[in-house]
């Protein structure tokens, strides 16, 4: 992949993913760009794709009950797409929208799966990175909750996982696995 963007990450992916490791995402996402504006991803709409922000801002929201509810922004380090991943379920769970021009890699399902059979390490320390986005994300929705004077609820706070929260220590994912659980031995 030759996006200047995604190489000028490459030293956060390397240290999320291990050097060993971050060759087997580089070789398989694809640039994209998109306007302010441009609808990225439709609430409901069918996912096929994680997009890893490189560059810009993209805004979250939903649409119920005809109101518009911001959930909140991402800045560059963040994915997309990972929820309807992980769900089983290929729909999008919100709309996102570049709010400035963005730069992202575009890896898709299909290609996390190829990723997941040829470096399960990989695709693992991606997962994890994943679910400390999900997690974080959890925590700002159910701590800054707001309604509007129309009614319209609204989530303001920051949606995004630095890049070195997203950073591999050793054993981590063999930690949190045993935090998730319950396990004695966490650290």
């Amino acid at each position: 992949m030759s996006n200047e963007a995604l190489f000028a990450h490459l030293p956060e992916l390397t240290e999320q993913l291990g050097a060993e490791h971050v060759q087997a995402l580089v070789a398989r996402v694809e640039p994209c760009g998109i306007e302010q504006g441009t609808v990225l991803i439709r609430d409901q709409a069918p996912m096929d794709a994680f997009y890893l922000l490189l560059e810009g801002t993209l805004a979250l929201s939903i649409e119920l009950d005809g109101h518009t509810i911001q959930l909140g922004e991402l800045r560059p380090g963040n994915w997309v797409g990972e929820v309807a991943y992980l769900s089983g379920s290929p729909t999008a769970c919100a709309t996102v929208t570049a709010t400035s021009e963005a730069k992202l890699a575009r890896l898709s399902y299909r290609d996390f799966e190829a990723m997941v059979a040829e470096d399960p390490i990989a695709a693992c320390r991606l997962m994890h990175g994943f679910i400390l986005m999900l997690i974080r994300r959890l925590r700002v929705t159910a701590n800054d909750p707001i309604l509007d004077p129309d009614g319209q609820f609204h989530i303001h706070g920051d949606l995004s996982v630095p890049w070195e929260d997203l950073v591999q220590h050793r054993h981590s994912v063999l930690a949190f696995l045993k935090r998730l659980l319950g396990g004695a031995d966490a650290a």
